[in-house]
């Protein structure tokens, strides 16, 4: 009983500290200001090196990002960790209902949509409004600060080995993935074991029904973890003459040698893209560093080399919008991810039809850099 009354309590009190949410004004010094901020705050701080959660499946796709903070900002380490955002999500969860001091990383930047408003209304996000803030596409963004969007990510984009496929033969319809022609040469990864790849094969689905999923379930289909994972073992499968493996549409990147090509579908079909979505984590010992990160992720020099970006004047220069395009459904991930009965019954549907996600987590096969 007493165990009831203790959870109710600290229930009621979370439901009346989220009532209250801090007005907080634009942050317009430069990066340079900030960056001596961060700077004094690195000198007194011995706890730990500054602790990015960077939402992903290989240690690779952080690189970028490492290089280029190092080289901008080099007296400050980043401890970027590339980990499964539905995996970050957890142990920060953890570590709050354990009440740990200090949380497991300062800042996260995740595919999981749905997480960001519940961790506003259990007042476990720092509200910051970077320099570049109301640029930031208003429907992408939080109005009090506590997060928001900072690149545009997607999946549906056909890439395939030119040595083994002709860019004739590549359909411009996911349709055809279901004929016998594709048989042995698909890599994909399990719908059910991503969220984002489960909204594109719903998308799909939903248009060519489940005689479909059921047809490409018998196709031979390579089922793989995580969305750099069919990129890999195209790779790896390139000088293999025995292997028929030739395309993916569940990848978020290209390949990167000559041979690799990309493909984009055609309307009416989509492809989906969505928000990643970063956040300062309350309670983080590096609060000026952790705002340093976030205006630095939406600032114009990192955004320049995104089209679309997450800025709407840099859009408005270019022509470009992640709202225009009738090939990808930039919105509708939010709404799919926050409906977590309806993640789940997709879910379900893939597993009956493809079985459980079978394989090492990717990070295991592709890690982080040693520290």
């Amino acid at each position: 009983m007493r165990t009831s009354l203790h959870s109710a309590l600290a229930l009621a009190t979370v439901s009346a500290l989220a009532q209250y949410t801090p007005t907080v004004p634009v942050d317009n010094r430069t990066l340079s200001e900030i960056y001596a901020a961060a700077r004094r705050e690195h000198t007194s701080n011995t706890t730990r090196p500054f602790q990015v959660f960077w939402g992903g499946d290989a240690g690779s796709q952080g690189d970028g990002i490492r290089s280029a903070w190092a080289q901008q900002f080099p007296d400050i380490p980043l401890n970027l960790t590339v980990i499964l955002s539905k995996y970050a999500d957890t142990r920060l969860d953890e570590a709050f209902y354990e009440g740990t001091e200090e949380p497991p990383a300062d800042v996260v930047a995740l595919q999981t949509l749905h997480d960001f408003p519940r961790w506003k209304t259990q007042n476990r996000l720092v509200y910051y409004k970077p320099s570049n803030f109301e640029d930031v596409l208003v429907n992408e963004r939080d109005a009090d600060g506590a997060f928001l969007a900072f690149a545009v990510y997607s999946f549906g984009t056909i890439y395939f080995d030119s040595s083994k496929i002709s860019a004739d033969e590549v359909p411009t319809s996911f349709e055809s993935f279901g004929d016998a022609k594709w048989k042995g040469k698909l890599i994909l990864t399990y719908p059910n074991d991503d969220d984002a790849v489960a909204y594109l094969f719903s998308l799909i689905v939903s248009r060519y029904g489940f005689s479909w999923l059921r047809a490409l379930a018998a196709n031979d289909v390579q089922w793989v973890r995580g969305t750099g994972t069919p990129i890999f073992e195209l790779e790896r499968l390139h000088n293999d003459t025995t292997s028929t493996r030739a395309l993916t549409f569940s990848a978020g990147s290209g390949i990167e040698a000559s041979w690799g090509v990309s493909k984009a579908v055609e309307p009416p079909e989509n492809i989906m893209s969505w928000p990643q979505t970063a956040a300062i984590i309350a309670g983080t010992p590096q609060p000026e560093t952790a705002k340093l990160f976030i205006s630095w992720l939406t600032s114009n020099g990192q955004q320049n080399g995104s089209s679309p970006s997450l800025l709407t004047s840099l859009n408005e220069a270019n022509g470009v919008s992640p709202y225009s395009s009738n090939t990808t459904i930039f919105s509708g991930f939010r709404t799919f991810e926050t409906d977590r009965a309806q993640v789940e019954w997709w879910k379900n549907v893939f597993e009956e039809a493809l079985g459980t996600p079978q394989g090492p987590d990717p990070l295991a096969v592709y890690p982080n850099p040693s520290a």
